[in-house]
C-alpha cells in the first residue's frame, strides 16, 4: 500500500483540513457522486441486476476518489488517491455485495455487509496513509456516520418513493458516507502532519 505514498509530510502541498471542514466537504462532494451513482437505479438507466450494481459501482469508482482527493495533502494528491480509493471501495462493495446477494437482502444483511465493508475500507485506508492505531475509532465514526447516511435514505425513499425518493436515498446515504470518509481522512494526516511539521523544530 505504499505505493500510493499518502502519508503526510513536512512537504505536503498544504495545511490538512480542519475537522469541521473535512466532514462538511466528504458529506458534500460524495453526496454529489452519490446522487449521481443512483440516478442509474432512480431512472432504470441500466437493465438487469448486474448491470444495475455494476455500473454504478462504476461511478462510485471513477468520481468518488477524485472528490475526495481534496482532502488528501500529499503532493498529487488528485492522481494518487483516486486508485487507492477505488481499491477501498471496491473492497466495501464486494463485502456487501457478498452479504446482501448470499443473504438474499434478508438478516439485516445491508448492515453486516456495511460492518464488514468499512471494517475493510478502513484498514486498507489506515494501509495506504501508514497508519498502525487508531483503527476502531476510525471504523465506529465511520460506520455510524455511513449508517445514519444510509438508513435515512432509507426511510425518505419509503416517504417519497419513486425517482424522487431514490434521489433522496442516494443523497443521504452519500452525505453520511462522505461525512464518514471525511473524518477518516483527517484523523489519518492531522496527527501526523502536525508531528512532522514541528519536527525540524524540536531538534533545533
Amino acid at each position: 500500500m505504499t505505493i500510493f505514498r499518502l502519508a503526510p509530510d513536512s512537504g505536503a502541498a498544504r495545511a490538512v483540513p480542519s475537522l469541521p471542514a473535512a466532514l462538511v466537504y466528504g458529506a458534500l462532494s460524495f453526496g454529489a457522486v452519490s446522487t449521481l451513482a443512483y440516478t442509474i437505479w432512480a431512472f432504470r438507466l441500466v437493465p438487469g441486476t448486474a448491470g444495475l450494481y455494476t455500473t454504478t459501482a462504476l461511478v462510485y469508482l471513477g468520481l468518488g476518489g477524485l472528490a475526495l482527493s481534496r482532502l488528501v495533502v500529499a503532493p498529487g494528491a488528485w492522481k494518487r488517491f483516486p486508485p487507492c480509493f477505488a481499491l477501498v471501495f471496491l473492497a466495501y462493495a464486494a463485502a456487501w455485495c457478498v452479504f446482501w446477494f448470499g443473504l438474499r437482502g434478508r438478516y439485516q444483511a445491508d448492515l453486516w455487509g456495511a460492518v464488514v465493508g468499512l471494517a475493510a475500507a478502513t484498514w486498507l485506508l489506515q494501509r495506504a496513509f501508514g497508519a498502525t492505531r487508531g483503527f476502531l475509532v476510525a471504523f465506529v465514526v465511520l460506520f455510524l456516520l455511513h449508517s445514519a447516511g444510509y438508513y435515512a435514505g432509507e426511510q425518505l425513499y419509503a416517504a417519497v418513493g419513486r425517482a424522487n425518493g431514490r434521489l433522496l436515498w442516494g443523497a443521504a446515504h452519500g452525505l453520511g458516507f462522505g461525512a464518514g470518509l471525511g473524518y477518516v481522512l483527517w484523523r489519518l494526516q492531522a496527527p501526523r502532519a502536525a508531528a512532522a511539521a514541528s519536527a525540524p523544530a524540536a531538534g533545533t
